[in-house]
């Protein structure tokens, strides 16, 4: 009965769900802060948040960290010259986030440290649903970019959509 139980929460989780926490302000903001952001290193940044998962999906057991492999694969961010793409993945009816980096940027961040800023996003969504703790990860992100990858003089090629991604 697990996987009814999850399947049943996921359908009742609706794409509303993502547009009342995350109206199109917050949206904006996401994209301004990616954008911004990423002037200051060679990396991207892509962010998807999901109301819920594929009713086919929550009901077969599609973990969160296999759905953003997925989606990790679908929005190319594996893509980059510097191997340096950044998935931030929220799964709002799971409650769960996971954060997915090609392996320019995987060699030099250590897994620790990935899994501290998905904590930490997980705690800031359980006390404020809405962007802000998103846009604190996005900014630790950069970060970790700009220290590893900083941008080369300047020449930072936009080769990922900044846009937010809400399914």
């Amino acid at each position: 009965m697990p996987n009814l139980r999850r399947a049943l929460h996921h359908i009742a989780t609706t794409a509303s769900a993502a547009r009342k926490h995350f109206p199109a302000e917050a949206q904006q903001q996401l994209h301004a802060a990616v954008h911004a952001g990423e002037a200051s290193h060679r990396g991207e940044i892509r962010v998807v948040i999901e109301a819920s998962l594929p009713v086919g999906d929550a009901w077969s057991g599609v973990t969160p960290r296999e759905r953003a492999r997925f989606l990790f694969g679908a929005l190319e961010v594996w893509n980059t010259a510097d191997h340096t793409g950044v998935l931030l993945y929220i799964n709002l009816a799971d409650h769960a986030v996971e954060l997915l980096a090609d392996r320019g940027i995987d060699a030099s961040v250590g897994p620790a440290t990935w899994r501290e800023l998905c904590d930490e996003l997980v705690l800031g969504l359980r006390q404020d649903l809405s962007v802000r703790p998103v846009l604190a990860t996005v900014a630790s992100i950069h970060a970790l970019l700009a220290t590893h990858f900083p941008s080369d003089g300047g020449h930072n090629p936009n080769e990922l959509d900044d846009r937010p991604v809400f399914l």
